[in-house]
């Protein structure tokens, strides 16, 4: 069973599967009122991906993060750059929130996996809740994820 992962804010590290905060504000790839898990191929790629949507901050205010390690089942359809339509890289969601229509209302796999806008050459996985395997998916270890210094210019 592959691993992923996920990084949460402290305060929301008991919640590391649940799929509210997409629910409630949507993102690249999902429109509000229908949640997704967002995980990641990697831990490094999820710290990139915290890092490009943290606030900006000074170094010392910026909050502590969770790093969850997370066991799937392997149903998960992958998609290429070629495969994403000309606007997948867009700064505004009002149009890739949609290109996954089909899946976000009757999810045929567990997930998706797309390449990451900020590193294309890995890729985020996006998990359904509503598809029967996830309630298979396992929670195996989360641990503080240390911030460097040198990563942060808030």
């Amino acid at each position: 069973m592959p691993l992923v992962y996920r990084i949460t804010r402290e305060k929301f590290r008991h919640d590391a599967l649940s799929a509210e905060g997409s629910r409630l504000f949507g993102a690249r790839w999902n429109p509000k009122g229908i949640g997704v898990l967002y995980t990641t191929s990697s831990p490094e790629l999820g710290l990139v991906e915290t890092l490009a949507h943290a606030p900006g901050v000074r170094y010392e205010d910026l909050p502590k993060y969770w790093l969850s390690s997370i066991e799937i089942p392997d149903d998960i359809r992958h998609y290429s750059r070629t495969d994403l339509p000309a606007y997948w890289q867009d700064k505004t969601y009002d149009r890739t929130q949609y290109w996954l229509k089909d899946w976000l209302v009757k999810p045929g796999v567990l997930g998706v996996g797309i390449p990451s806008v900020i590193v294309p050459f890995s890729s985020n996985i996006i998990l359904h809740p509503d598809h029967p395997l996830f309630a298979s998916i396992k929670l195996l270890a989360q641990e503080p994820i240390p911030i460097d210094r040198r990563l942060w210019r808030g």
